[in-house]
């Protein structure tokens, strides 16, 4: 008996090794090239942040996210009127998320690569950025459509205004209104529980599972 080779699979690691090496080595134009191939070759945009940029930034870090970012949503995501009615056709989720790094951090990689997942997945995002006063968080959360957010932080230091902030969406009629998720490398089950959090991740793709599932319809 011969042996018998999965040839979508095979297809499929040949473009998402291309990439990994793209970021790997903070080539824009490859970047740009390899995710379009990938596109058009009918690799998943899921695999293409799961398995190729996020493997690649393991070398190149915060300046290959920037790259990688700006190349999928440049590309592919937002400035694509065509995918853009795609994904709005075959929208299955309702409300709005908002995301930000709390104020005192300025760390964005994790905050940045949920907000491309989010984005490829079709929900609708509101990125805050980074070092976002607890006043904006609770801002935002009045918006109408607005159902989800989430606080990014990598730093111990600053869980007093995480405190601060989560008194703020905690109470009157934004409690039951929008549902707060805690993110990052300083996130743990006590922070969680001491300021009644909704929920927490300690990495990006954890998170965007969490939200997709409060958000489905």
């Amino acid at each position: 008996m011969g042996l018998e080779y999965d040839t979508k699979t095979d297809n499929d690691n040949y473009y998402i090794n291309k990439i990994i090496d793209a970021v790997n080595t903070l080539d824009f134009y490859s970047m740009k090239e390899s995710i379009k191939e990938a596109i058009d070759m009918g690799v998943s945009v899921i695999d293409i942040i799961k398995r190729g940029v996020i493997v690649g930034l393991e070398e190149s870090g915060e300046m290959g996210l920037i790259l990688a970012a700006e190349a999928l949503e440049g590309e592919i995501i937002l400035n694509d009127e065509q995918e853009q009615k795609r994904l709005k056709k075959s929208r299955r989720y309702s409300g709005k998320v908002v995301i930000g790094t709390i104020k005192g951090d300025i760390h964005s990689l994790g905050k940045n690569i949920a907000s491309i997942i989010m984005k490829s997945y079709g929900m609708d995002v509101i990125d805050l950025g980074v070092d976002v006063e607890p006043k904006e968080f609770e801002k935002f959360a009045y918006l109408p459509e607005v159902k989800v957010i989430g606080i990014s932080f990598l730093l111990s230091s600053v869980e007093n205004r995480i405190k601060e902030v989560m008194s703020l969406l905690k109470k009157g009629e934004l409690k039951d209104k929008v549902k707060v998720i805690l993110g990052g490398a300083a996130v743990s089950p006590e922070i969680a529980a001491e300021t009644n959090a909704d929920a927490f991740a300690t990495d990006a793709i954890q998170g965007v599972n969490i939200i997709e599932k409060w958000l489905r319809n």
